[in-house]
């Protein structure tokens, strides 16, 4: 918190200029109205001089005061922010220093619940680093969120409001735990926007716990992976070129966002190189191997993609044609209440099953973990980790050969 002048170097006067650096990182400049004749500052201590001259003093005692009352009125205003457990943004800081000091009449009107949420919405959009299912996905929440509680105002937000829209989500809208928790994430991005903008005062949403569960999902073995890349379904173009891609993800580890947009201009020096959808700042390189380059001259370098719906309907087809009928237990939670069904094997396929399938067998293989987050774009090794899964045939392997 100090001052300065805005133009130091003038022969004459100079506005001084107050300025901060604020809990967000942020710095606040203001302008505080006052002008001092240069020769009067002192750049050093960032404050008028001393002097002895009586007409210099009283200039330099009307600019004190002016400085004071603007450290004073700072000082209260974060105070005030910090026992409400607010953090001060700038834009909060110029509404209040507006009010403060250029008599700017303070707004009674409170912004409702849409508008606070169109302006987080269009500031993330600017942003750019949200993909098109994320920004999709907010719009369900603020759907969500208004069908739980009708008359909902900015002021209904605090841990109590989350406790109860989670209790809703859960008995009435009967959503799985990592469902809730994936929610409940979301609404906790909103609420921490709105409470930097200084649309909200009460932070004891952040006191409200996200619960996730690591679920059980299946991961092919490579006998798997072969199985179904021997399947006969030459007459039915439909599978075929669904399973042709799905095999690609298997080979690659990619993404279904990532590798149905691969086309002739990706690839270049045995590489794909494409930039990542989910987040845009990486670019996936991975190395084509023999049977990745079949299937891409196959297509002519364009794969055949169709919805992800559709995808993952044909793939269970598919599954279920290879054989892929044997019961596996599938087990939910909802609240406290754990419920278990049998399902066929085909039933639990989905697009990611690719993903988890490559990374699985290049660690049964012996391949690095830091060799293959290169190739799959895993920054953090603990979100790596949960794609891993061996069979039982497979850690038994590794115990007998760690007590040979």
């Amino acid at each position: 918190m100090n001052f300065k002048l805005k133009t130091p170097k003038s022969p004459s006067s100079s506005l001084i200029l107050f300025y901060v650096n604020l809990p967000d990182g942020s710095r606040f400049v203001y302008s505080t109205g006052q002008k001092i004749p240069v020769r009067l500052w002192d750049s050093h201590a960032q404050l008028p001089k001393k002097t002895k001259s009586q007409n210099d003093q009283m200039i330099v005692n009307t600019v004190n005061l002016r400085l004071e009352m603007i450290k004073s009125c700072y000082m209260r205003i974060n105070l005030d922010y910090k026992a409400a457990g607010k953090i001060l943004s700038k834009k909060i800081l110029k509404q209040e220093f507006d009010i403060q000091f250029k008599g700017v009449k303070r707004n009674e009107s409170p912004k409702s619940f849409d508008d606070c949420f169109e302006d987080f919405y269009n500031f993330k959009i600017k942003e750019g680093q949200w993909s098109d299912s994320t920004a999709e996905r907010y719009r369900m929440i603020q759907r969500l969120m208004k069908e739980y509680d009708k008359a909902l105002s900015m002021d209904s937000f605090d841990s109590n409001w989350l406790l109860s829209f989670k209790e809703y989500s859960e008995t009435e809208k009967l959503h799985q735990v990592n469902t809730v928790g994936r929610n409940l994430g979301l609404i906790k991005t909103f609420l921490n926007y709105c409470l930097k903008q200084g649309y909200i005062t009460d932070s004891s949403f952040k006191d409200c716990a996200v619960s996730r569960e690591v679920t059980k999902q299946l991961a092919l073995s490579k006998e798997d992976i072969q199985r179904i890349e021997d399947l006969d379904l030459s007459k039915n173009k439909r599978l075929e070129r669904v399973r042709d891609v799905f095999l690609l993800g298997c080979y690659t580890g990619m993404r279904y966002s990532d590798f149905k947009r691969v086309k002739a201009s990706n690839i270049y020096n045995g590489l794909i190189k494409i930039r990542e959808v989910k987040d845009k700042e990486k670019f996936l390189e991975i190395p084509i191997t023999d049977r990745v380059r079949v299937i891409l001259e196959k297509y002519n370098m364009i794969l055949p993609v169709i919805s992800e719906q559709k995808f993952r309907d044909y793939l269970k087809e598919i599954f279920e044609i290879a054989g892929f009928t044997e019961l596996q237990i599938k087990s939910i939670r909802i609240g406290k209440n754990v419920h278990e069904s049998e399902v066929p094997m085909y039933d639990l396929m989905s697009t990611h099953t690719a993903r988890r399938s490559f990374i699985t067998h290049m660690l049964n293989s012996g391949v690095p973990a830091k060799a293959i987050m290169a190739i799959t774009g895993h920054k953090s090794i603990n979100n790596f980790q949960l794609y891993y899964k061996p069979t039982n045939d497979v850690l038994a392997e590794f115990m007998k050969n760690a007590w040979k």
